[in-house]
């Protein structure tokens, strides 16, 4: 049944124009969950099973992965923190996520992207499967197995179910800091938008045509012109989302895209960036 619904989805999104083209960087990395590319240029993605649970960096497209933090338990989201180093989720996993809704023990590490170790920041919540950071400092959570959102204030001190938004999943905030938006995975696929200032205002952003509705949406990115670019697990597409909530299937054929990362111009990964829960890491270059 699973089988034939993302059969459905693969055609329910209209392209975006042409399709861009993707090409394989690594592969066989474990079960990957988070990629983002550094202010620095660097490329970082997070395994669950490799090394315990590591964090990688690649710092050429042709680069070995190189392990920055290792023994990681079911690492989650990534954000990047104003001092240069990574803020990382732990605690993600289906059994966690769960406990989490009435026992949060899930957390954020603050990570050296240049091998100097990982340091506990946070605890106490829900999943940590998408992690975002908001320009003010605030930093965002969410649990795909649950109902609502975790907000973490710049000083650590957490606050459960800030929002409800069930099953969320990847998580981006915009540049003025005013909405914060989150992709649902184990519900109608949707991306729903929340008004940080009134977090009981949630409404839907975008929705993609029915056909498309068990997509399993999962991580999220945003650009510099307010573009949201979305992992549909489901349908094995990475789509594109315009402000006004309009959706395009920018890449297809990807294996189970778990996220997604906008690349830096000027650096040596200067494209979007994929990875998969087959272990692979891709570019996906716009025609």
């Amino acid at each position: 049944m699973l089988g034939i619904l993302g059969a459905l989805a693969t055609r329910a999104v209209r392209p975006c124009g042409a399709l861009s083209e993707w090409r394989l960087l690594r592969s066989r990395c474990g079960r990957l969950e988070s990629v983002i590319v550094h202010r620095d240029g660097r490329l970082f993605f997070t395994s669950q099973t490799r090394e315990g649970g590591a964090l990688f960096r690649l710092d050429t497209p042709q680069a070995a992965p190189v392990p920055v933090a290792t023994g990681v338990a079911a690492p989650g989201g990534l954000a990047l923190a104003e001092n240069g180093r990574l803020i990382l989720g732990f605690g993600d996993s289906p059994r966690g996520g769960i406990a989490g809704n009435v026992s949060p023990r899930a957390g954020l590490l603050l990570v050296d992207t240049d091998g100097g170790g990982a340091e506990p920041w946070v605890r106490g919540l829900g999943m940590a499967n998408g992690v975002a950071r908001a320009p003010d400092g605030t930093v965002f959570a969410s649990n795909d197995f649950g109902t609502h959102l975790d907000r973490v204030a710049p000083d650590g001190a957490v606050e459960r179910r800030w929002a409800k938004v069930p099953s969320a999943n990847g998580l981006v905030v915009d540049a003025a800091g005013t909405y914060l938006y989150a992709a649902q995975t184990f519900t109608r696929a949707a991306i729903r938008r929340v008004e940080i200032a009134r977090p009981e205002n949630v409404t839907v952003h975008a929705r993609p045509p029915i056909a498309a509705a068990v997509s399993f949406l999962d991580g999220l990115a945003i650009d510099h012109a307010g573009r949201l670019y979305v992992a549909a697990n489901g349908a094995g597409q990475v789509w594109r989302v315009e402000p006004d909530g309009r959706i395009c299937a920018l890449a297809r054929g990807l294996s189970s895209p778990s996220a997604v990362a906008v690349g830096r111009a000027g650096t040596a990964f200067g494209d979007l960036y994929a990875v998969t829960f087959g272990g692979d890491v891709v570019a996906i270059v716009s025609p």
